[in-house]
């Protein structure tokens, strides 16, 4: 169970620091956020939420990595999406 928990958590933290990491880049270049891009994140997030849940129940121990892979995925999602929409607030 720990290793199940650590791979999830190297899932959830990859994703939110290359996430991160783009936009940073992309303030970097003077782009701008993409209209929707949240809206976005939190459909992925809710599919691959989604995905978690049916796979954890349908498939056995064989599929760990799949599942910790998902369960990652959709954690990293939900993550980014809150520090997104709570950045303002403790930004000043």
């Amino acid at each position: 169970m720990p290793i199940r928990v650590a791979r999830i958590t190297a899932f959830t933290v990859v994703l939110i620091f290359l996430f991160e990491f783009s936009r940073r880049v992309s303030d970097k270049l003077g782009n701008e956020d993409v209209p929707g891009l949240l809206a976005a994140v939190g459909v992925v997030a809710l599919l691959f939420s989604i995905r978690a849940v049916v796979t954890e129940s349908a498939m056995g121990p064989e599929a760990a990595g799949q599942k910790d892979f998902l369960w990652g995925v959709s954690l990293g999602c939900w993550t980014t999406i809150l520090v997104r929409l709570i950045e303002p607030y403790i930004a000043n």
